[in-house]
């Protein structure tokens, strides 16, 4: 037999429409076999498939095994004679019924499932309630279809041994497309999802200490504002006494439109520190070798954003190589410049706190090798 790699299996068996197979199973059962066997057959499914499955995906399977209980103790205790296609929409009633309530309590489970404080969890379980919402609309749309039919007299729904068989098979035949339709939808999604997750970007989760505890989409981040610290490095370019300042992107969470220095750089999962620097400097000195020493390592943290700052510095010694890197949309600013405007909304804030440091220490030294 072959087998699929675990990460395949993993990929085929979080899909939760598939926690609508039982009932497809079940249409195509119906007009073969009692009523009481192919509801027992279909629960033993929603069963199965429960234990199977991982335990954040279980939802649409334990509304099919809700459903498909309530289906066979109806079955096992009702005497009234009912043709078969009657007998699925009674079943596909319940199966409606069970989405409905389960969605109801929706706010109770969202909340259980918070307080786990398990991000893999929720994304399955807002996953689920989304195949669900699909799924009782499909389903409702299809019985409303029926009910209108039955109530134009096209058909006796509940007992029609006497209507055209084409009628009769048109209605499973649309409840299956629905199904597969949903499923296969689903399908596609989570692919496309795949496609996505495999080009993002992911950050690391790190401590005050530097240490690794875990990793984010770049995307997602964005939206948690600080629950997580993550890494990022600036690089403060400074010339005869000054210090190199530009507008930060329109598109920058923090500080959007504020001086600051060229280069900030969030450090990538499994990337280096030291890499990430590297890279950020090469996009603006090309292959020009320019002094660059790390001078600062800090935890910053506001509303919006936490993250571990590592500071470098590059000291540019001469006019040559000052006019060899690429620095443009900004300007060089003098000490006195930046304490004139200090505090007045002008600077980003990161900068704000590390120009002391850099007044104190590299600027000063400058200052002193000058004189």
């Amino acid at each position: 037999m072959v087998s699929l790699p675990r990460k395949h299996k993993v990929r085929i068996m979080r899909n939760p429409a598939l926690g609508l197979l039982p009932l497809l199973i079940f249409s195509g059962l119906i007009p073969h076999m009692d009523i009481r066997i192919s509801t027992a057959i279909a629960l033993v499914l929603s069963l199965i498939g429960f234990a199977f499955v991982n335990k954040h995906n279980r939802l649409l399977y334990q509304i099919s095994i809700i459903a498909f209980a309530v289906s066979f103790a109806w079955a096992l205790f009702t005497f009234v004679e009912i043709f078969y296609f009657g007998r699925f929409l009674v079943v596909e009633i319940i199966f409606v019924l069970s989405l409905m309530g389960v969605r109801l309590a929706r706010p109770q489970i969202v909340h259980r499932s918070a307080r786990k404080n398990n991000p893999m969890a929720r994304s399955y379980l807002n996953e689920s309630f989304r195949v669900a919402f699909h799924t009782q609309y499909g389903l409702s749309i299809h019985l409303l279809i029926v009910l209108l039919l039955d109530t134009l007299n096209v058909s006796d729904t509940l007992n029609v041994s006497d209507a055209p068989l084409f009628m009769i098979l048109a209605g499973l035949i649309t409840c299956q497309v629905i199904i597969i339709t949903i499923i296969v939808l689903e399908e596609i999604r989570l692919r496309m999802l795949d496609k996505k997750l495999n080009t993002e970007e992911w950050l690391p989760i790190v401590t005050e200490e530097g240490s690794v505890t875990g990793r984010v989409a770049k995307s997602v981040a964005k939206e948690m504002k600080n629950k997580y610290m993550h890494p990022v490095v600036r690089v403060a370019f400074i010339y005869d006494g000054k210090i190199f300042l530009q507008e930060r992107k329109m598109s920058f969470q923090l500080d959007p439109g504020k001086l600051d220095y060229p280069i900030e750089k969030f450090v990538l999962f499994k990337h280096e520190i030291a890499t990430t620097v590297k890279e950020g400097v090469q996009k603006i000195a090309g292959a020009v070798e320019i002094p660059l020493r790390f001078i600062l390592k800090y935890v910053f943290e506001n509303e919006s954003v936490r993250r571990l700052v590592f500071l470098y510095v590059s000291a540019i010694p001469n006019e040559e190589m000052y006019n060899s890197i690429n620095l443009q949309d900004g300007k060089l600013w003098t000490t006195t410049q930046i304490d004139d405007n200090m505090g007045e909304g002008i600077f980003s804030e990161c900068f704000e706190l590390e120009y002391e440091y850099l007044k104190n220490t590299v600027l000063l030294a400058g200052e002193y090798m000058k004189s």
